[in-house]
């Protein structure tokens, strides 16, 4: 598959931009070190003030209401597992399908603070029934999900087996709560090297373009993707085997990876009511990503973007640098 031709410097403006420069992330692995900034981050809307914490409820209302009994699942019955697909088919098109018909189908906001100007595609050869968001939906559905609940339930059998040795809130109650920040840490930086991997050419071409063709981009992009790449993406979460943890934890680490990579795509920056900002939405940090194609891989925590070069701040001159990397003989290939 060709590769989306990446938009030049002179392409139309952005229909929303904000402030710039954007800074490169809250503190945590800077040097000198900033821990001032990264825990005013932590406390703030970086992390318990933002969609985190409706993660990590979400996490708490499945565990106790709507997933699977635990004790189910030493078995590999079908019963328990369909429950969980049927949940989190429900979950993402509540979702995805929520956030899609009130920001693009009702255009309830309009296109305040819309970062593109561009409409999702229709009648584009690039997508399967010539339909960008029905393209994003069957890969979603029929590749995303199916995957999501298959990495489910083999964590949920390896705890119900006893193979991973189940972490209980009153046997280390600290730990138990510092798991969530250090786990979305943690998915920070490997979300940064699987997408440097999947800017590898071979690897590009084989899976990761099927995502780029989404310029403009909508909740139901976030995770139109290959399987090979929904494989790459979600194996974040295999970390339970390791680490002792609860179900508890791995609930939220499928919903940021799940809701928050469905967010990240609203193409949104925010959430507008009579005006005024409610919540943070899309960052224009990956928005940044779908543009120009190489820069910004990671989200901003975690600095591997600052550290290798390809941090992208949003200012005409990051543009004209990144664009003349692109240029450059190496990078005739997609990367």
């Amino acid at each position: 598959m060709k590769r989306a031709k990446p938009s030049a410097p002179t392409a139309p403006a952005w229909a929303f931009q904000p402030d710039v420069p954007i800074t490169p992330g809250p503190g945590f692995l800077s040097w000198p070190p900033r821990p001032l900034a990264a825990l005013t981050w932590l406390l703030g809307r970086g992390y318990v003030l933002s969609l985190e914490a409706l993660y990590v409820g979400l996490a708490l209302v499945i565990w106790f209401w709507l997933a699977p009994d635990l004790t189910d699942c030493a078995s590999l019955a079908p019963g328990w597992m369909l429950h969980l697909l049927a949940l989190n088919l429900g979950l993402t098109i509540a979702y995805a399908g929520g956030l899609h018909l009130y920001f693009h189908t009702l255009g309830r906001q309009g296109s305040h603070h819309r970062y593109s100007g561009r409409d999702l595609a229709r009648d584009d050869t690039k997508f399967l029934w010539r339909d960008q968001v029905l393209d994003n939906m069957f890969l979603t559905l029929a590749s995303g999900v199916v995957l999501w609940t298959s990495l489910q339930c083999l964590l949920l059998w390896a705890w119900a087996s006893g193979l991973t040795p189940l972490l209980g809130w009153a046997a280390n109650p600290l730990w138990f709560a510092a798991l969530f920040p250090l786990l979305y840490l943690w998915e920070s930086a490997h979300f940064y090297l699987i997408h440097r991997l999947l800017h590898w050419p071979p690897l590009y071409r084989f899976a990761h373009a099927i995502h780029h063709k989404n310029i403009a981009v909508g909740p139901w992009s976030g995770l139109a993707m290959h399987p090979l790449e929904h494989l790459l993406y979600f194996s974040s979460t295999l970390i339970h085997l390791v680490i002792v943890s609860h179900p508890i934890h791995m609930f939220y680490l499928f919903n940021h990876l799940v809701l928050g990579g469905i967010t990240s795509h609203i193409g949104f920056a925010d959430l507008q009511v009579k005006g005024r900002k409610v919540i943070d939405l899309a960052s224009y940090y990956h928005q940044l990503h779908h543009r120009y194609f190489n820069c910004n891989y990671g989200t901003g925590v975690v600095p591997g973007d600052l550290w290798a070069g390809s941090f992208h701040d949003g200012t005409p001159e990051a543009t004209a640098r990144i664009m003349k990397a692109q240029r450059k003989p190496r990078a005739a290939a997609p990367r």
